[in-house]
């Protein structure tokens, strides 16, 4: 008789079964190895705890053991070293505090003595500056005193001399040079004085209300004759009136002689010098003009032209440089502007504005 055979897949579940069982034993013993782990982790542990359990109270004992005294020896002991330790910071802080302060008084004694010295010096510059201004301001005077007397008495021979009756052409014309160079340096010593007047602020005006057309009038008539010398025409230009202003007539005229002047200077044979007023800008102003065909000025120039000395050109020698200077000076006085208008070959033209009004004005007193 045949055996018989499995039947179909049977052998595939037997195959499956078997692996299933292998799986599970594996998960049991791989259980198995972890607990046993465990357990001998959880035992060392509590050996652990019980060996410093009992270091811990051997310690105590050690320490019970101990008497009170040697633990009161203790605490001082500590309490000796903490005093030490802040004491030593205490005087360390004392001395840095100390250093301080002392640097701060050798700072505070060399500033007051540095002080002390720098007011001596001050105080002894300020004496040798007011003795210089004193010695200064006498001299000027001294000298502006001998020079005007022998001016003054040229000016006046000459004058008579052209007034005389009788004297000839030749010798009027002389004269005439000898007078205009005795006001030319009668000039000279007032521009000096003005600018002592200036330096120590005893410029005093003396404002009245006045015809600015009439002004230049007369100072156009005395100018004429140098600018006639020259060949230059001097003229001002016709005013229709109503031209009133509050001024120091001196002052104006002193202003309006040094422009003239100094367009005279620098205006060839032939030139033509203008002078005229009118009103604009503001209400409260007259605007002066004094308008020359001479060389011009270049634009570097124009920028300094109003300072103490400025010549025109370096080599220049008509002049000192200070007509200009106290121009200004004395046009801001009243108060009012000045300025100036050039082109090199053309020309220039000097304006100054004075108030019309008396309010406009800012009260002159000495200093």
């Amino acid at each position: 008789m045949a055996p018989e055979k499995d039947p179909p897949g049977q052998s595939e579940r037997e195959e499956s079964d078997e692996t299933l069982r292998n799986s599970d034993l594996a998960s049991e013993h791989q259980a198995d190895f972890d607990r046993d782990a465990e357990r001998v982790e959880a035992d060392q542990a509590k050996l652990q705890s019980r060996s410093d359990s009992d270091a811990s109270r051997d310690l105590g004992r050690a320490d019970m053991g101990r008497s009170g005294a040697e633990r009161q020896a203790e605490g001082d002991e500590r309490l000796r070293v903490e005093r030490q330790t802040s004491d030593q910071a205490i005087k360390g802080e004392r001395l840095r505090a100390d250093a301080a302060t002392e640097k701060g008084r050798s700072h505070h004694q060399a500033s007051a003595k540095s002080s002390a010295e720098l007011l001596s010096r001050e105080q002894e510059r300020h004496q040798k500056t007011k003795a210089a201004l004193t010695t200064r301001e006498e001299f000027l005077a001294i000298v502006s005193h001998d020079l005007r007397n022998p001016l003054n008495n040229i000016s006046m021979a000459t004058q008579n001399l052209l007034e005389e009756p009788g004297v000839g052409k030749d010798v009027k014309e002389i004269a005439s040079s000898i007078g205009r160079s005795a006001g030319e340096m009668l000039r000279l010593i007032e521009d000096l004085l003005d600018i002592e007047r200036i330096a120590v602020g005893k410029l005093t005006l003396h404002f009245e209300e006045h015809d600015v057309s009439e002004i230049i009038k007369q100072a156009v008539k005395q100018l004429q004759g140098a600018a006639a010398s020259k060949g230059v025409t001097l003229e001002a230009k016709d005013q229709d009136g109503g031209r009133h202003v509050v001024c120091d007539r001196s002052r104006v005229m002193q202003v309006l002689s040094n422009l003239i002047g100094n367009a005279i200077k620098f205006t060839p044979a032939k030139g033509q010098i203008c002078v005229s007023c009118q009103r604009t800008g503001p209400e409260s102003e007259v605007q002066i003009s004094v308008s020359d065909t001479g060389e011009g000025i270049a634009p570097e120039k124009i920028k300094t032209i109003f300072e103490r000395f400025s010549q025109i050109h370096n080599q220049d020698r008509r002049g000192i440089g200070l007509g200009l200077y106290i121009a200004k000076m004395m046009v801001e006085e009243h108060p009012g502007r000045i300025w100036v208008e050039s082109k090199l070959g053309e020309g220039s033209t000097f304006h100054f504005t004075l108030p019309r009004r008396s309010s406009a004005i800012r009260e002159a007193t000495p200093q």
